[in-house]
């Protein structure tokens, strides 16, 4: 209470002090500047004593948190923008790989009829082939007349060459699709991991068909046929040998989501090695559209990882030696090098404001900065 009543006390003196001098400037006025020397006197006494009052008054300590709180902040903000990535990016790909990978969304058309030399399948349950020359239509049973692997291939007969095509081939949603290059010249493994898969190869004229732990022989169709394919489990290999290369493969574009740019090198053997992913890349761009349109060189061999892909493949062909491929799409994280050491390449907010919002985060930074000078202006100017 006695504490309260020191505080009071200045407050009390320095009203009376402004009550007088304005009675005293009242009276100067209205006596046309003539002051009282007694009432003047006693005015500069109680200034005086006004003043003593206020230097024997303890000095308060000024509290340092508004400060410390215009700091934190403002470095919590700056953090966001430098560092916080966004949760999702619109990215364009110009790339030459070896192998890639996707999933369908919905029942799609992945080839138009393909002409080939020769086409191999492999995880196969049954085999239909129709009626040829001299010969029946047959069906074949994996483990019985062959070991789950079938190749046909062009064959020449009195100057006749025989012909065998992938016909168009239609995939069911949620299908995966690999496709990679082999070691053989002009040839290409498609993988397809699905259900429902209808399969089948058109044979006309002189065909050779091989069977792997079965029988080779050599059919003569007299018009095309189709050569029916059952899958024994939900993973099938088709190899194909191209009459030519390159090959773009239609209709397209092609919706696509999970695109993969790795293949997983299983080295584990008698060492014990663990299971390496590799990066199919040989060399590419990547264009972030949302940072007008900002490019990123991809280093040969560089291991590019795409979470939540989504997007559309709008050209693919097949060349001698690698797949020329362009994706458009939208990725929720894109990192790049090996897992426990990567980095990621998604865009931080400041990218993205700059690029998008420029003018506005422009704004933001100039009346952001303007109330930060004028609030610490304040602080420090006011009385203690």
């Amino acid at each position: 209470m006695s504490e309260r009543k020191e505080e009071a006390a200045p407050d009390q003196l320095r009203q009376l002090l402004q009550a007088k001098a304005k009675a005293l400037h009242d009276e100067a006025l209205r006596s046309h500047g003539a002051v009282p020397g007694e009432q003047l006197e006693a005015l500069q006494r109680l200034s005086g004593l006004m003043a003593i009052c206020d230097a024997s008054q303890p000095v308060r300590s000024r509290s340092h948190w508004p400060l410390i709180a215009l700091f934190a902040s403002t470095l919590f903000i700056v953090s966001i923008l430098l560092f916080a990535r966004r949760q999702s990016t619109e990215i364009e790909m110009d790339l030459q790989v070896d192998q890639l990978g996707f999933s369908l969304p919905n029942r799609q058309v992945l080839s138009e009829q393909l002409s080939l030399s020769a086409l191999g399948v492999s995880g196969l349950s049954k085999i239909q082939l129709p009626r040829a020359r001299d010969t029946e239509a047959t069906t074949l049973s994996s483990g019985r007349d062959f070991d789950s692997s079938v190749a046909l291939a062009v064959a020449v007969d009195h100057q006749l060459r025989g012909e065998v095509s992938l016909p168009e081939l239609i995939l069911p949603a949620q299908t995966r699709v690999s496709l990679e290059k082999t070691g053989a010249p002009s040839q290409y493994r498609l993988t397809l991991q699905g259900a429902a898969l209808d399969l089948r190869g058109n044979v006309n004229g002189p065909v050779q068909v091989n069977l792997t732990g079965g029988s080779q022989r050599q059919l003569s169709f007299l018009s095309p046929k189709a050569v029916i394919f059952e899958p024994q489990a939900q993973q099938v290999n088709l190899d194909l040998t191209f009459l030519t290369l390159p090959q773009k493969i239609s209709p397209l574009p092609l919706a696509i989501h999970d695109l993969s740019l790795l293949r997983i090198d299983d080295r584990r053997g008698p060492e014990g090695l663990p299971i390496r992913r590799v990066s199919t890349i040989l060399s590419g761009t990547i264009y972030f559209e949302e940072l007008d349109g900002r490019e990123y060189k991809i280093r040969p061999g560089e291991a590019i990882q795409l979470e939540g892909s989504q997007g559309e493949i709008g050209s693919l062909e097949l060349k001698d030696d690698h797949i020329v491929l362009q994706f458009r799409g939208r990725v929720k994280n894109i990192r790049t090098g090996p897992s426990e050491v990567g980095r990621s390449l998604m865009p931080t907010w400041l990218e993205w404001l700059k690029a998008r919002r420029g003018l506005a985060l422009l704004w933001g930074t100039a009346i952001y900065l303007f109330g930060l000078v004028v609030g610490a202006l304040r602080w420090l100017r006011a009385p203690q």
